[in-house]
């Protein structure tokens, strides 16, 4: 039998990569909460969340032990505190310091076993962070209330048993007619040059009062070689006890007001503190447990409470009196603080009980295997109906109908489970943003539509490097330097965009700037350059905007680190195609460029629209079928572009010949049918011979060999163990509406 230090080792070992996967989540909301914070630095709830966020972090590294992961974020857990009390205020150096910082938290948690991941280099930059971080937090001011009282409310009374709610320092209690302001004064760096001095100010007001306790703040003050005598670099934070109103105290800064950040404020009492420590605490089941854990009563004083309940109880026919009112009768808490503990257990009730059995975690694998199977059983399904049709026995066939319905419902609501909002994708690219935009000195507004969107996880996964790269490309190539902006006639700040929405069974996600887009010229003289067109052959635009995406294709004048070598783009292209995915361009010189990315929202089932043509069976996405009609014989012309074409309600219509376009043994009947499609760049019909309707098709990738078959997405294995093409709408709508040289293969013909 092993003994208890081999069951907690084994115990790490199985429940590391849970806490790993969920310290990843963590981390990665820290980041999120710290990029909205640097737009809404005082919102209270985020600042909440984030250090909820860290605190987690810390608190399960320390049940496996990970005392590095600890000790870290113990220094992060404390600014994030200074943060949220308003000690301090958030800046955009703040911001990168503390962002450095869950990076640092990333890379420990990620490492975490494997102790030679941590180089000297790492520790080397994990010392340097304390060291900022600690110069920030040891350097605030002393608050205005002092050790005693904060002891009084944090919880020493219930060592003591007493409570003592009178006690308070010099710097709160204020003798009667007076009150203790807290002043908090930022001065602007052309308060000197205007002729004004904060150390006289400071002077006036302590003429108004008694000045209880001063801070200077130095923390802007550059290091001696950067330091400019006439540049004031001064704050400070003064407790003052005076009679005088809050009109007077902000005119004794009436002249420097349009160059200072000003604050002025009482202080809060002791009950308003009891009350923002019950809002700031983590979920508490009881209402006990939240009043002791603030110092409102002690553990004794709850305990003769809890009594006295209990024997009201039985003196009044099982009638049980409210806790709540106890302790204000018993033990003297305030009502407000009693209030502010029930609507905070009221939250946690809420929250817990909407939320704590609403989630599991499946490994991906295990999900896979699943889908698999249910794609046998769709094949499955499919070749028991047909054969329950060949039997023509009715209630053969009905149940069949009765079964392939539950398997659709089976299969919306497994293929559910992988669906995520691309929002979570697309929220990592805030920091991106913001880092890169940074290193080029550019000033970039990035906005994110359309994040609900929900896409099959395989493919979010997948679709993360590519929006990497044409983010990148946006921010380097697209949007301008300020200087450039502004002579453009632009803004200086540049837009980005990143988007989503779901069209016809596919999803459209757009990255989109308002920068210089695409130069024409450039790209084709690089382009005639390199051999890539012939010299003095000008294709379309379209097919000019397309060259980015060749391998080693690049018009930056210079390499930088992000871009020069014509490297990426070329990969972006590919990977999309493989998750059956198409890319459009749109650019406008000068205005910007627009970026559309077409994916299907799964890569397992889809529903389909059987067609035959000959012996050969192809399966079009029922999403993208619009309508059928039949054209057979004199209905079908051939127009002057050598294209197929038949009249739809007054218009003309191109159609696709699968049995022309990919040979296919077949002798043209007197009737056929045209399946009327949904394509990006318009409608057209494509001519088929048989209609087989619809059904579910499990997508099978296709071999080597037919990759580069156009028009061609996947295969399926049908109910009678055929194979049937599925048809890629989008890039059979290209080849159709394509303007055909002389040269050009006439798909239609």
């Amino acid at each position: 039998m092993k003994n208890a230090t081999d069951a907690d080792r084994d115990f790490i070992a199985a429940a590391m990569p849970a806490f790993i996967s969920e310290a990843g989540e963590q981390t990665e909301a820290i980041e999120t909460l710290l990029l909205e914070l640097e737009e809404q630095p005082d919102d209270r709830e985020l600042l909440d969340s984030l250090f909820r966020c860290a605190h987690t972090v810390k608190g399960s590294a320390g049940i496996f032990g990970l005392n590095k992961v600890v000790e870290f974020t113990h220094h992060v857990e404390t600014l994030l505190d200074q943060l949220r009390e308003g000690k301090i205020n958030l800046t955009p150096a703040l911001s990168t310091l503390l962002l450095e910082c869950n990076d640092q938290i990333k890379f420990l948690v990620d490492t975490a076993s494997d102790e030679s991941a941590d180089t000297p280099d790492q520790k080397d930059l994990r010392a340097d962070l304390v060291i900022q971080l600690q110069a920030i937090t040891e350097s605030q001011p002393v608050p205005a209330i002092d050790s005693k009282t904060v002891a009084t409310h944090a919880g020493d009374k219930s060592a003591t048993g007493q409570k003592d709610t009178q006690s308070a320092s010099p710097a709160t209690a204020a003798e009667p007619g007076l009150t203790v302001w807290q002043i908090s004064a930022r001065f602007g760096q052309e308060t000197f040059r205007n002729g004004m001095d904060p150390l006289s100010i400071a002077k006036y007001l302590k003429g108004l009062g008694s000045v209880k306790s001063m801070h200077c703040g130095i923390d802007h003050v550059p290091a001696l070689v950067n330091l400019n005598p006439e540049t004031c670099y001064l704050s400070f934070d003064m407790a003052l006890e005076s009679a005088a109103g809050r009109d007077e105290i902000e005119g004794a800064f009436s002249f420097v007001l349009d160059d200072c950040e000003l604050d002025v404020k009482q202080p809060e009492s002791p009950e308003q503190l009891l009350v923002r420590a019950i809002e700031a605490m983590p979920a508490a089941p009881r209402l006990g447990d939240m009043l002791v854990s603030v110092g409102a009563v002690s553990q004794t004083q709850l305990t003769e409470v809890l009594l006295n309940q209990e024997q009201s109880t039985q003196t009044k026919s099982g009638q049980k009196a409210k806790l709540g009112d106890l302790l204000e009768a018993k033990a003297g808490v305030a009502p407000a603080v009693v209030e502010a503990a029930l609507t905070k257990q009221q939250k946690t009730k809420e929250s817990s009980g909407g939320e704590e059995n609403r989630f599991i975690r499946v490994q991906a694998d295990r999900l896979d295997a699943v889908i698999n199977l249910l794609g046998e059983l769709v094949i499955a399904g499919a070749g028991a109906n047909l054969l329950a049709r060949e039997t023509r026995n009715v209630a053969l066939i009905e149940a069949n109908l009765h079964m392939n319905s539950l398997i659709e419902e089976i299969r919306n609501g497994t293929l559910g489970l992988r669906m995520v909002p691309v929002g979570e994708t697309f929220s990592r690219f805030r920091r991106v943003v913001r880092d890169t935009a940074s290193s080029l000195g550019k000033e970039v507004n990035f906005e994110i539509v359309g994040g609900e969107a929900e896409l099959d996880k395989s493919m979010v996964e997948k679709i993360a490097d590519p929006l990497m790269h044409l983010v990148r490309n946006s921010l380097d190539h697209g949007l301008e330097p300020p200087p450039e902006r502004i002579a453009a006639g632009k803004t200086p700040a540049g837009k980005l965009t990143l988007s989503a929405k779901h069209e016809t069974g596919a999803i459209l996600i757009r990255i989109e700037d308002d920068g210089r887009g695409i130069n024409r010229e450039r790209v084709l003289q690089r382009a005639w350059n390199k051999g890539l067109i012939e010299q003095g052959v000008v294709p379309s635009d379209d097919v000019i905007n397309m060259m980015i995406f060749e391998p080693g294709f690049s018009t930056a004048e210079q390499v930088t680190n992000l871009s020069g070598r014509g490297v990426g783009m070329d990969v972006v292209k590919r990977n999309i195609e493989a998750l059956r995915g198409n890319l459009k361009l749109n650019s406008r010189p000068g205005q910007g460029l627009q970026v559309d990315i077409r994916l299907p929202l799964t890569l397992a089932i889809i529903d389909g629209f059987l067609v035959g043509v000959g012996k050969a069976k192809f399966v079009l996405p029922l999403g993208s079928v619009v309508e059928v009609i039949e054209a057979g014989g004199q209905h079908v012309r051939v127009d002057k572009n050598g294209r197929h074409v038949v009249e739809l309600r007054g218009n003309v219509l191109p159609v696709v010949r699968l049995r022309t376009l990919y040979s296919v043994e077949s002798t043209l009947p007197e009737r056929t049918s045209v399946v009327v499609v949904n394509a990006p760049k318009g409608k057209y019909g494509i001519e088929v011979e048989v209609l087989m309707g619809q059904q579910q098709t499990v997508i099978k990738p296709l071999g080597r060999l037919f990759k580069t078959l156009r028009g061609i997405s996947g295969s399926s294995i049908l109910g009678s163990g055929e194979v049937a093409l599925i048809l890629d709408v989008g890039s059979l709508g290209d080849l159709v509406t394509a303007d055909l040289g002389p040269n050009a293969v006439r798909v239609g013909a």
